[in-house]
């Protein structure tokens, strides 16, 4: 519940952020999220193969002074994970889910005939587990259980993530744009109970996006 009230209390602070700079434009964005885990099991580098989710979420465009930067914070429903085993009649895979809340700088450059022009930037992040799964797939059965996510007993993978975002994209007419994103997950995600019996373990994750969206002018 605590979590949900964070949530809420960051997509109000969101909207409000246009009515503090004048010249700010809030918009929503939308794509997909290709994203694996990598690192360290056992003394053996490990990289799971990827799997594809849905994102979706708001963002605000507030301009730096009269300087081609911009600051723009987001929050997207996230949805990563990774194939932990596939063989010909079985796949076992992570189904997470995230709140994940982006805080970026731009650079901008624009066409002078007010054509397409161009942004990238970078900046930390930080993703807020939401309820996910571990699933299991063999032939047309498909069983699905609740991971259990956190720091402590039982949890197979530390809830809370943070890492750094890197982007790019091409802004169109009529406040339109299409971005693609490569977030660098800095956290290990193996729990302490875990690192307890294996202390070399590591395991971080790593997500790239494509969305496509659009900014509405704050007036």
């Amino acid at each position: 519940m605590k979590k949900v009230l964070f949530i809420l209390t960051v997509i109000m602070l969101y909207l409000q952020l246009p009515a503090v700079a004048q010249k700010a434009k809030v918009g929503l964005e939308a794509g997909i999220a290709i994203s694996n885990f990598s690192g360290n099991l056992n003394g053996k580098n490990t990289d799971y193969q990827s799997r594809t989710g849905l994102t979706a979420g708001m963002v605000v465009d507030m301009p730096i002074g009269k300087t081609n930067f911009s600051f723009r914070p987001s929050v997207n429903y996230v949805q990563k994970g990774a194939v932990t085993i596939e063989t010909m009649n079985e796949k076992e895979y992570y189904a997470l889910r995230y709140a994940e809340f982006a805080f970026n700088f731009l650079y901008h450059t624009s066409s002078k005939t007010g054509g397409v022009g161009f942004f990238i930037g970078l900046g930390p992040s930080v993703s807020l587990n939401l309820p996910s799964k571990s699933v299991v797939e063999t032939g047309s059965t498909k069983v699905e259980s609740n991971l259990i996510l956190g720091n402590e007993g039982a949890a197979v993978l530390r809830g809370i993530d943070y890492g750094a975002t890197g982007l790019a994209g091409v802004e169109l007419k009529k406040n339109c744009f299409l971005s693609f994103s490569y977030n660098y997950g800095l956290r290990n995600l193996i729990p302490d109970t875990k690192q307890v019996i294996s202390p070399s373990d590591e395991l971080k994750s790593r997500t790239f996006a494509i969305k496509v969206g659009f900014l509405l002018n704050n007036k």
